[in-house]
C-alpha cells in the first residue's frame, strides 16, 4: 500500500506528496497480558502478499481432498483419534464398559495426535490417590507392584507389562460387564481380547505375525474426591477373570 505525507504549501493549502517506498516496517505485536511481544515485519508492498495464479489450483485441490476425507469418515463412522483423546476424561455420566472402550481406543492409537497421548489419557481414567501424601499419582494396574504411580512410572509400566495394548491391531470384548460383588455395585470387571504383535521371540522379529492377548479390566466407582461417582480403572490383569 502506498503512503502519503502532508506538507503546508504557500497560501495555507495542504499538499499531498505520495510515498512510493515499499520497505518493511517493524510493527509491535502483543499476545495479551503476560504474553510475548514480538516485532512483526509487515510488508507495505502492494503485490508482496498476493496469491499467485499457480497457487490457486493447489489450494483448491487441498480443500477438495480435506472435504472428501471428512465425508468418508462420517459415512463410514470412523472414530476420530483426536476426539477420542479429548473425550477421555472422568465423568459420572460414563458407564464402566464405556471407560474400557475409551482406554482401548486411545491406546490403540497411542501416538496420535501426540506421542503417548493414549498413555496420558489412560492415566486420566485411572483411579487417583485420595491421600494427599500420594497426590498426583494413580493406582497401579499391575497387581503386586507399587501401589501408586506418577505419570512417568505409569508410562514405563504400560510400555513394558502392557505393551500389547499400545498400537494394537484390534480388540474386542470377551465378556459382558460383570459386577462381582453381591453386596456392592461399585466394582465391575470386563475381559477383552487384543490382537497385537508378539513382544518377544522370532515372531516379534518378523514384524508380521499377530497373536491374541487377554486382559481383564477392573473398574471402581469412586465414592470420594473430585472424581466422585466416576467409574475409573483400578487394575488390569492378564487373563480372563470375568468368568
Amino acid at each position: 500500500m502506498a503512503h502519503a505525507s502532508l506538507s503546508l504549501r504557500a497560501g495555507g493549502h495542504l499538499g499531498i506528496t505520495p510515498c512510493t517506498s515499499t520497505a518493511r516496517r517493524p510493527v509491535p505485536f502483543s499476545a495479551g497480558a503476560g504474553g510475548c511481544r514480538h516485532a512483526v515485519s509487515v510488508c507495505r508492498a502492494p503485490t508482496h502478499c498476493r496469491r499467485s495464479a499457480a497457487d490457486e489450483p493447489a489450494a483448491a485441490d487441498d480443500a477438495g481432498l480435506a472435504a472428501l476425507f471428512s465425508q468418508t469418515v462420517r459415512v463410514k463412522g470412523i472414530p476420530s483419534p483426536v476426539a477420542a483423546v479429548q473425550s477421555a476424561q472422568p465423568s459420572p455420566l460414563v458407564p464402566p464398559h464405556a471407560v474400557v472402550h475409551q482406554i482401548l481406543d486411545v491406546l490403540q492409537r497411542n501416538d496420535y495426535p501426540d506421542q503417548d497421548a493414549g498413555v496420558t489419557a489412560a492415566f486420566q481414567l485411572t483411579a487417583p490417590a485420595e491421600d494427599p501424601q500420594h497426590a498426583g499419582t494413580v493406582r497401579s494396574w499391575f497387581a503386586g507392584g507399587e501401589s501408586w504411580l506418577p505419570l512417568p512410572r505409569f508410562h514405563a509400566l504400560l510400555h513394558t507389562a502392557y505393551r500389547p495394548l499400545l498400537n494394537c491391531d484390534s480388540w474386542r470384548p470377551l465378556s459382558p460387564l460383570v459386577f462381582p460383588s453381591t453386596r456392592h455395585d461399585n466394582k465391575a470387571v470386563q475381559a477383552v481380547e487384543v490382537m497385537a504383535k508378539p513382544r518377544h521371540g522370532a515372531a516379534a522379529a518378523s514384524g508380521s505375525a499377530l497373536r491374541p492377548y487377554t486382559y481383564t479390566f477392573c473398574l471402581e466407582r469412586l465414592e470420594n474426591g473430585p472424581c466422585k461417582d466416576c467409574w475409573m480403572v483400578a487394575g488390569v490383569r492378564m487373563g480372563n477373570y470375568a468368568l
